[in-house]
């Protein structure tokens, strides 16, 4: 059970410089890209440089399976299961007209490592500068691969963590002290988001210790993506669908709120805009950041 003092906040407002990769789970190189960054993506975006504050590898060794994925780290395992909600919000701010649109270029890998039997001997015994190597053995050891990108220059973007502090600490077997200090600076260090090249400048950065739960039928309203068992959207204009990975790497359903909204392209709403309504559903509670009262993360209670 989550203690109401243990519950803390982080908050991140930033801008994307060209945008960001954050590749389909279970998928190989050729591939699109989501077009907004997941929940576990939010996660190991506060969870990086906390970990490191606190002295932690946020890489560590071995592949462990969680959920329905694959985690390389302890450390990320001890954030997700601390993890009460995570989201983030995409902000259409004065002036700007673009939005997020996923696109793929492009590339090529060294497939050489990956070719056993018939074709390895294939590539042994071609000539180099004939047309046999250039027409087929040059496609099995570097074949071209589709590769993925969310092109988003400038874009404002909200990240969101909420978490059991209690339950954390003891996961990380660190003082609640130390937590702490590095919890509230830990907020200042989010860089980027997915890939190494997927760089944010911060705008605005924020820990809390406090917020205002919501139970089954209470209304709220908010950029952010939210689970779509647990919500009814009263303003289905303004609130599309779209696919996730959860907590749990487990693919699910989630609102967000948009002008249009696809897998594909997402084109947020101004920030003058009202975000969309909607109503908390049964074995569901909403929590409330003190930042506004627009900044809420919903969690199905299991």
């Amino acid at each position: 059970m989550i203690e109401p003092q243990d519950i803390r906040v982080f908050y991140v407002r930033a801008s994307f410089s060209w945008g960001f990769t954050v590749r389909y789970k279970g998928v190989s190189a050729a591939q699109p890209s989501y077009p907004i960054p997941p929940p576990t993506t939010v996660v190991g975006a506060f969870g990086y440089p906390l970990a490191r504050l606190l002295g932690l590898d946020p890489y560590d060794k071995g592949v462990e399976k969680y959920g329905k994925g694959f985690l390389i780290s302890p450390t990320m395992k001890a954030f997700l299961e601390s993890t009460i909600t995570a989201s983030a919000a995409l902000v259409r701010t004065k002036g700007s007209s673009g939005g997020i649109s996923i696109y793929l270029e492009p590339g090529r890998i060294i497939g050489l490592v990956y070719r056993t039997g018939g074709q390895l001997s294939d590539i042994k015994k071609a000539k180099i500068h004939t047309s046999e190597f250039y027409g087929k053995v040059l496609g099995l050891m570097q074949p071209v691969q589709a590769v993925g990108s969310a092109y988003a220059p400038g874009l404002v973007l909200d990240l969101l963590w909420i978490v059991d502090a209690g339950k954390l600490v003891k996961e990380l077997g660190v003082s609640r002290e130390s937590f702490e200090k590095a919890a509230s600076k830990a907020v200042y260090g989010v860089v980027r988001i997915g890939s190494k090249e997927g760089l944010i400048s911060l705008h605005t950065a924020g820990y809390y210790n406090s917020v205002k739960i919501l139970s089954a039928g209470e209304k709220f309203k908010t950029r952010f993506y939210v689970d779509a068992r647990c919500v009814e959207p009263l303003d289905r204009e303004y609130a599309f669908e779209i696919e996730l990975p959860g907590i749990r790497y487990d693919t699910g359903r989630f609102y967000i709120a948009a002008q249009s909204a696809s897998q594909n392209l997402i084109i947020p709403l101004p920030e003058i805009s009202s975000p969309p309504w909607y109503r908390v559903l049964t074995n569901c509670k909403g929590f409330v950041a003190p930042i506004s009262e627009e900044v809420v993360g919903v969690v199905l209670i299991e």
